[in-house]
């Protein structure tokens, strides 16, 4: 019987000591759990970055969609607003003639522009928000110098002072469109 109590780990009915076995097996588990919170978290911190980057890249793609609408829409005004002045200026065109030029093509693309503001600006920095105000209020000098005779067509008109008039306001309204899209090429693309 002695032999069975020397096998078992004791002399005086101990239980063998398997501490070692037991700490072993418990740093084990531990060092896997803190091995596997450590890459979840990694993983984790590597999502959010991913994450932040493609909603970034998705943001300049929506602000330069925008700012390229903002251009051409831009253009168009210009080229209909010249128009609705020329029409507007030229004793053979009619009141009919004026009208439909302002329904068909001016007012179009004056909307057009309207929409192409509205958009920049809910995508827009807050510096560019203060750029754009600036373009908005000479885009309306533009638009109020070619609608200005609309009704009361070429009668009395200094043509070439309205277009003097027309082309620098034209001139101002591009260049400050160019300054927004400069400082907006550096703050969003």
């Amino acid at each position: 019987m002695a032999e069975k109590k020397e096998r078992a780990g004791g002399t005086d009915g101990e239980r063998p000591k398997r501490g070692g076995a037991t700490s072993a097996a418990l740093a084990g588990a531990l060092i896997g759990a803190l091995a596997g919170l450590a890459g979840s978290t990694l993983a984790y911190f590597e999502a959010k970055d991913t994450h932040r980057s493609e909603a970034a890249a998705r943001r300049a793609d929506i602000r330069r969609a925008a700012y390229v609408d903002l251009s051409a829409s831009t253009n168009r005004y210009v080229q209909q607003a010249a128009q609705m002045l020329n029409v507007s200026l030229d004793p053979a065109k009619t009141p009919e003639d004026r009208r439909r030029q302002f329904e068909d093509k001016y007012a179009p693309a004056n909307t057009e522009l309207a929409r192409a503001y509205t958009t920049v600006r809910l995508v827009t920095t807050p510096e560019g928000r203060q750029d754009l105000e600036k373009v908005d209020n000479l885009s309306a000098r533009v638009g109020k110098l070619a609608t200005d005779r609309y009704a009361r067509g070429p009668a009395g008109a200094d043509v070439e002072k309205e277009g003097i008039a027309f082309n620098e306001a034209v001139e101002q309204q591009l260049a400050a469109l160019e300054t927004f899209l400069d400082r907006a090429a550096g703050e969003a693309l």
